[in-house]
């Protein structure tokens, strides 16, 4: 038996019953880690809004009022709709739903605006009549700035129209400058 493959039975070439009990378990020892860490992504991302909910909850009535979310401005504005079940106040459950929510749509627009500026400036640098390199690009909402240099006229209105061709623009503020 070759002592440097200790998995190998060298005169079939197979695996031994050992090794594949040892792969069995670091399989079985992934899967469950995995398993566990979604349930406390899950608490974790509860946490701090139970303890929001808990601060707003002024008379310890475990339901919020309108009154009582007044100083949350995510809630205050959409009571009606975070309150599901229609009785007036807001459940810790309503609660976190409803923040939970406006967080991931917070996210999503965040990563939303991230694509579109990496999709501008890729379309930018790609395009053989522009240094794309001088110019910056920011998104906000959908609405992408241009900033930076050009050498004249044709490769600023070229930038902008490159820009507003990108899936994802909602429009395009042009702040390039000629250079002289």
């Amino acid at each position: 038996m070759n002592p440097d493959n200790k998995f190998k039975d060298s005169s079939k070439g197979k695996l031994t019953a050992g090794a594949i009990a040892t792969s069995v378990a670091l399989a079985l020892a992934v899967i469950s880690s995995q398993v566990s860490a979604i349930g406390t992504e899950d608490t974790i991302n509860q946490k701090p809004l139970s303890a929001e909910f808990k601060k707003l909850d002024t008379n310890s009535d475990k339901q919020l009022s309108q009154e009582e979310v007044a100083r949350d401005k995510d809630v205050s504005s959409y009571f009606a709709e975070a309150d599901i079940n229609q009785d007036g106040f807001l459940s810790v459950d309503e609660y976190i739903d409803f923040k939970s929510n406006v967080q991931q749509m917070r996210v999503s627009a965040y990563i939303d605006d991230t694509t579109v500026t990496a999709k501008v400036k890729a379309e930018l640098i790609k395009d053989a009549g522009l240094d794309g390199i001088d110019i910056s690009v920011e998104t906000h909402k959908g609405q992408v700035i241009l900033s930076g240099f050009v050498n004249n006229g044709e490769q600023l209105l070229r930038a902008v129209h490159i820009a507003s061709g990108v899936n994802g623009v909602q429009s395009v503020k042009n702040a390039l400058v000629i250079r002289s």
